[in-house]
């Protein structure tokens, strides 16, 4: 590392910032060892914020980042551009080794960290793991067992305090609902007083605006072969639950599954004709939550018809782009043009729009 004591021109700091702000991740690593200002100035959280931000409006510092658990040898991370999927363009990163023997799930991506969790049951503590796969930073955190018949995993961002939180959502043997909360800035789990809407997600939360978000199943009338729903949100800055109607009656075979699209709320639902199994197709609607004056109301954005079963819905890429999985096999499904690329990615991995991030674990 150079001294800034060097003879020679220089440039004004703010032009500095406004240079390295715009950089990779990977560039600003190596530009820490040219000197002492600029190794301060990469480091100055003010800096890692105001580069955040750059790489949220960038399309080049946006990746998809493909999680594969299940390789027989590795766990490898694919991290493509936002402006391509094609093979040739990943770029592959070995997912921590926090214990080789479990098996993963992703809980959570915010800010360009990635949370996710073991699956294993018994009675050990569950292991859970933060990662920056830009910096190859990550963070063990540790939580406590507890005998529970079903949980529910949230992670997302708090602008309100500057910290990162896990929501643990336990639904234990005694019937007795406790929620628990990591903070990454003081490194600790406290317990939550609070009133827990009574729901048993089957699937991940989303992250929007400082809140998370889980779909929730309800029977209806047994005679209208269906379901209702409603969506239950945690606000990380406030700590406190809410509840929000879905007015639509689900068909009991419909998949519906909530993502992200423009920063707004998306709700996917997924219905497959029973009665064509001589050429099975599913019909999968889009809605967007939209706010006007302050009220919230339900837009739908589009329908799709696949021919074949549509057996997931991954969310979407940055370019609008819709991350689905027809019979087993994923595809991005172009809405302007209606085209589908297939993807040659494994069947057991999760998906994730990620961003450049600098952020410190």
């Amino acid at each position: 590392m150079s001294s800034d004591d060097d003879d020679g021109p220089k440039l004004p700091q703010d032009v500095v910032v406004e240079i390295l702000k715009r950089l990779p991740v990977g560039s600003l690593l190596r530009f820490r060892c040219v000197c002492r200002s600029w190794r301060s100035t990469i480091d100055d959280p003010c800096f890692v914020a105001l580069h955040l931000n750059h790489s949220a409006l960038n399309a080049s510092h946006r990746y998809l980042a493909c999680l594969n658990w299940y390789d027989p040898d590795q766990r490898p991370c694919s991290l493509f551009p936002n402006e391509s999927l094609a093979l040739h363009s990943r770029s592959p990163i070995e997912i921590p080794s926090v214990d080789p023997v479990n098996a993963y799930s992703l809980v959570g991506s915010c800010n360009g960290l990635i949370c996710f969790t073991d699956v294993i049951g018994g009675t050990r503590d569950r292991t859970m793991c933060l990662w920056n796969l830009f910096t190859r930073k990550h963070k063990v955190v540790w939580a406590r067992h507890l005998e529970t018949y079903n949980e529910a995993l949230g992670f997302g961002f708090d602008a309100r305090s500057n910290d990162y939180k896990i929501l643990r959502i336990l639904y234990c043997q005694d019937d007795i609902n406790r929620v628990e909360i990591y903070s990454l800035r003081t490194d600790s789990w406290r317990s939550l007083e609070r009133e827990v809407p009574a729901f048993c997600p089957d699937q991940s939360s989303v992250f929007l605006n400082g809140k998370l978000y889980w779909l929730v199943y309800k029977h209806g009338d047994p005679q209208s072969r269906g379901w209702y729903g409603s969506i239950v949100s945690f606000d990380l800055a406030g700590e406190v639950f809410d509840e929000m109607t879905l007015r639509e009656t689900f068909h009991e075979d419909a998949m519906v599954r909530l993502a992200v699209l423009d920063d707004s709320l998306a709700v996917f639902n997924n219905f497959r004709d029973a009665a064509v199994y001589s050429a099975p197709y599913s019909i999968c609607s889009v809605w967007i939550l939209r706010e006007h004056s302050g009220h919230e109301s339900w837009t739908k954005l589009y329908s799709l018809k696949v021919c074949g079963v549509l057996t997931e819905v991954h969310g979407f890429m940055r370019n609008g782009e819709l991350l689905v999985e027809i019979d087993d096999q994923k595809f991005s499904w172009n809405p302007i043009t209606g085209q589908y690329t297939d993807l040659p990615l494994s069947r057991q991995c999760d998906l994730v729009t990620v961003v450049e991030s600098l952020v410190s674990l």
